[in-house]
């Protein structure tokens, strides 16, 4: 993937863009980059789509706004500014992790520039009721509040994400997941970067955002592994909640990383529920 910058409102973006036709945004989460998405991004072009693909603010140095928060009404507009950026009236995005927390609150704010969305392994915070199992499954949640977290994230070649990798992710193994830890720890060597993306569990408030309260007006494809940390039946209420053609793909035996564990079918879903905003 090449990658360039553009700005809007002073806002710095690094974006790979390729194709033509309406516009895709497809945003990565925490630990992963952009190229989590390069064979979507194929088969969006392919599809007749214009697909941006950004860093998240805070992955790659020329991203990083020094005093701007990382709450999620500030990313949600990150999302929409990324929008003006690129010229876009309406996009698709896709976001995957942290990814989907900037669909959900630029839908929130700005639904009708929103064509649709499709969250990978996340569910809309509506649906997330804290039990002493979900709270032990998401215990990186506070790990990574921690003053001591970067330190204790970059220790021993970043082990730690190793760690993260396996236990949200199981099933996962072979040279693409090597390759995708190898890429986070690489940008998160860089100055700044660490910092950045652990201020998204910072700024993050464990009694949630009124932003994320309701489920936008916007067609959702919730797309989520059976070995993943989320149950899957925080997904059985995607097509009461959000407007047709709205609807989940669960993936037998996938983790975190569905999109990356069985990316032809996650992929051809994806493309087709696109096809049919």
């Amino acid at each position: 993937m090449e990658f360039g910058k553009i700005e809007s409102a002073g806002l710095p973006f690094v974006v790979s863009q390729e194709g033509e036709g309406p516009d895709a945004v497809l945003v990565h989460g925490f630990p992963d980059t952009p190229d989590s998405f390069a064979g979507l991004q194929r088969e969006l072009v392919n599809a007749g789509w214009r697909v941006t693909v950004p860093w998240l603010r805070g992955y790659h140095p020329e991203t990083i706004v020094p005093g701007r928060p990382y709450d999620a009404e500030t990313v949600g507009r990150d999302g929409l500014a990324l929008l003006d950026a690129i010229g876009a009236q309406r996009a698709l995005f896709v976001g995957h992790d942290w990814g989907v927390l900037m669909c959900y609150a630029a839908a929130a704010l700005a639904p009708e520039r929103l064509r649709g969305i499709v969250a990978i392994a996340i569910p809309h915070p509506s649906q997330l009721q804290p039990t002493l199992a979900s709270l032990y499954s998401a215990r990186h949640f506070l790990a990574l509040k921690l003053p001591w977290a970067q330190a204790s994230t970059r220790r021993h070649d970043f082990a730690y994400l190793d760690k993260l990798y396996t236990r949200w992710s199981p099933n996962w193994s072979g040279p693409e997941r090597d390759r995708s830890l190898a890429d986070v720890k690489q940008a998160f060597s860089k100055p700044g970067t660490l910092r950045g993306a652990i201020d998204y569990y910072r700024a993050l408030s464990l009694r949630g955002s009124p932003l994320l309260e309701h489920p936008p007006d916007v067609p959702n494809l919730a797309v989520a592994g059976t070995a993943d940390l989320a149950p899957i039946e925080l997904y059985d209420n995607v097509p009461e909640l959000f407007p047709p053609p709205s609807r989940t793909l669960i993936v037998q035996d996938a983790g975190h990383w569905v999109h990356r564990e069985d990316e032809d079918t996650v992929n051809a879903e994806i493309v087709r529920f696109a096809g049919e905003l």
